[in-house]
């Protein structure tokens, strides 16, 4: 319901217990004694009425942030990005989005579902994220939840319930969301199910020394309580560090981190673009030594 009609409704309620206030308070005569309960329930409902309206709406206990950048509407990522839009609205999942994008596809995020800002710092991805974070903490409760994904992950924004889901059950404070293996090999390019499970594989072996249990490290998503945010603003990194080393560093302070198995399939216009080109394969090997040591060594660093 629109403010105004709030306003009317809120008006019209005020004025019905106006009403029944002054009939219930006048003197009835001995034959109304017996509707004289009825009218004071009724009542007493509708001041309960004029209360929820005037109340304002709850704080959503999770919210969905992804830093966005799409150089035109026609870009393929731009358009899964919109769905997830789309998707989130019908959902009823808040969406916030600190967005580098041109204004007519600011203006198409916003009209398909999502709480746009434009990014105000210069930087990259990390600080995009950084200022997502700070906006959210504004727009849900202390025991709220964070939820970031990158926007054209479509299939993800639904499973974000599991996801908070998994943490008010368990406890946990970060929860590293993970890809059942067969979907995983199924949806996504050859190359990166066999590069991001061998970068996987290695942060494990470097993350058990420092207490971590095993994770999707090169998944994307991860959620976490209002509560650990101040882990991802006083984080500097750029890119993917900017949302993997606030966790391990939450987790070497004491932060309970776990992850939950997902059934997310990859949007399959992905697979198509980017399986068996050299181009996506170069990508793949940059994101490896991004990882190694942007990732890797403050891991190492940790566990000495």
């Amino acid at each position: 319901m629109s403010r105004r009609g709030l306003r009317l409704a809120a008006a019209a309620a005020a004025g019905v217990a106006g009403a029944l206030a002054s009939r219930c308070e006048a003197s009835p005569p001995p034959s109304a004694s017996l509707s004289a309960a009825p009218s004071a329930s009724l009542l007493s409902r509708v001041v309960a009425l004029e209360h929820a309206l005037l109340r304002p709406p709850p704080l959503p206990r999770l919210i969905v942030i992804c830093p966005t950048f799409y150089p035109r509407l026609d870009d393929a990522r731009c358009q899964l990005g919109l769905e997830s839009c789309r998707r989130a609205k019908a959902l009823g999942i808040p969406l916030l989005l600190v967005d580098a994008s041109p204004p007519e596809v600011r203006e198409a995020l916003a009209e398909a579902g999502a709480e746009v800002r434009e990014q105000s710092r210069k930087g990259k991805k990390g600080t995009a994220l950084r200022e997502c974070v700070e906006l959210a903490l504004a727009m849900v409760p202390d025991d709220g939840i964070i939820c970031y994904q990158e926007l054209e992950k479509v299939e993800m924004i639904a499973l974000q319930r599991e996801v908070c889901g998994h943490m008010l059950r368990s406890g946990a404070d970060i929860c590293v969301p993970r890809r059942e293996d067969s979907l995983f090999r199924r949806s996504y390019p050859v190359e990166q199910w066999h590069s991001e499970n061998f970068a996987n594989l290695y942060l494990d072996a470097l993350g058990s020394a420092v207490g971590l249990p095993t994770l999707d490290w090169t998944f994307g998503p991860v959620a976490f309580r209002a509560t650990m945010a101040h882990h991802w603003l006083r984080c500097e990194g750029e890119l993917w560090d900017a949302q993997i080393v606030p966790y391990i560093n939450a987790a070497i302070e004491g932060a309970r981190v776990e992850g939950v198995q997902v059934s997310y399939s990859h949007p399959a216009q992905m697979k198509r673009e980017e399986e068996s080109l050299p181009v996506w394969s170069e990508k793949r090997l940059m994101q490896l030594d991004f990882l190694f040591k942007y990732v890797a060594e403050p891991l190492k660093a940790r566990a000495q």
